[in-house]
C-alpha cells in the first residue's frame, strides 16, 4: 500500500489512526507520537498530509528492516526511531 491507497485511512478520526497504527505496525502510542511530532517540526503541519508521510515512512520502514518479532511489529531500539526518520528523509521525497 502507498499513500495514495491510503486515503480513507487518512481520513480516520485521530483515535482511529492511531489504532490503525499500532495495530499494522504494531507501535505503541509513544513512538506514534514522536513520528507524527518529528513530522510536524519537519514543517509538515496539514494533518493529512503529515499522516501520509507517517503511513509512508511506517511502509518504508517495514521493508527496508526485520520486523522485531513474529508479530510484525516494528522494532526501533533506543535512539533509532530519529536515525530511521533522518534514514527516510534523506531517501524519500517527503510531501509538505
Amino acid at each position: 500500500m502507498t499513500f495514495d491507497e491510503s486515503k480513507p485511512i487518512i481520513n480516520l478520526p485521530d483515535l482511529l489512526f492511531v489504532k490503525y497504527c499500532t495495530e499494522t505496525f504494531g507501535l505503541n502510542r509513544g513512538v506514534y507520537n514522536t513520528i507524527d511530532e518529528w513530522f510536524y517540526l519537519e514543517n509538515v503541519q496539514d494533518i493529512k498530509v503529515r499522516r501520509e508521510n507517517i503511513l509512508d515512512f511506517l511502509l518504508y520502514t517495514s521493508e527496508s528492516m526485520d520486523k522485531g518479532d513474529k508479530k510484525g511489529k516494528l522494532k526501533f531500539g533506543k535512539g533509532n526511531l530519529v536515525n530511521q526518520l533522518e534514514e527516510y528523509s534523506e531517501h524519500q521525497v517527503m510531501l509538505v
